[in-house]
């Protein structure tokens, strides 16, 4: 008696704007899964902005005393620019030992890292030079939005919206017929930003590379298996 083996067909498939693949599972159910990804852009509306606070010293205490001193200047700042509590992120100050590349005399050292988010672009710059102007080397921003809650639950969406679609076309060339579906999976949210090619914003009198738009772009991947029907 002879005996028939079952060959799995698998297609992949490469669709601009989005990523894809699909392939039958043919076990005790048969099956067509489906990979998709969407992302959904939204307005760039704050920034997250991280500074680390660094200090050295011949002792561990004439470093922290620095440090204390950035630290003040820092929140000093924070405060002067009316920035929320609930917008402002801080890790304890570590302080340890660390030796000169040309000798092996000791200092310490302290570091400190403080993330502040605002949507006020205006006061970016300004904090920075204030920054600067206070021995401050260690700091960078980028953007965000407001709306990624938003934005997640609208990619996730589309991710599954795109899912279905790829799905019934794959079953319709193959001759099959789609069934419910049998498991769904989702990744981690991929959030990412770029520009928007759009016209400028309004003008002011000097112009700056905050005149431009940004986007924010928020990526859902989505994994689902579809029954065949008989």
């Amino acid at each position: 008696m002879l005996k028939k083996s079952l060959i799995p067909f698998v297609l992949l498939l490469i669709v601009f704007g989005c990523k894809s693949n699909a392939q039958f599972i043919q076990n005790n159910s048969p099956q067509i899964s489906v990979n998709m990804s969407a992302t959904e852009y939204l307005p760039a509306d704050q920034i997250v902005f991280t500074i680390n606070i660094n200090a050295e010293g011949d002792t561990p205490q004439s470093a922290f005393d620095l440090h204390k001193k950035r630290e003040s200047i820092l929140a000093g700042l924070l405060k002067k620019f009316d920035i929320s509590e609930k917008n402002i992120r801080f890790q304890p100050i570590r302080i340890h030992k660390a030796y000169n590349n040309q000798s092996k005399n000791r200092y310490s050292q302290t570091n400190q890292q403080v993330s502040v988010t605002f949507s006020d672009f205006k006061i970016y710059e300004k904090i920075q030079l204030v920054l600067i102007e206070n021995d401050f080397d260690s700091f960078n921003g980028s953007f965000t939005s407001s709306k990624v809650e938003e934005g997640k639950e609208l990619a996730l969406k589309a991710a599954i919206d795109a899912a279905k679609q790829r799905a019934a076309l794959i079953a319709s060339s193959s001759g099959v017929n789609l069934g419910s579906i049998h498991q769904i999976s989702y990744s981690e949210y991929q959030i990412s930003s770029g520009y928007r090619e759009e016209a400028m914003m309004a003008k002011a009198s000097n112009d700056s590379m905050m005149d431009f738009e940004q986007t924010v772009g928020v990526t859902a991947s989505i994994s689902i298996s579809f029954n065949i029907e008989d």
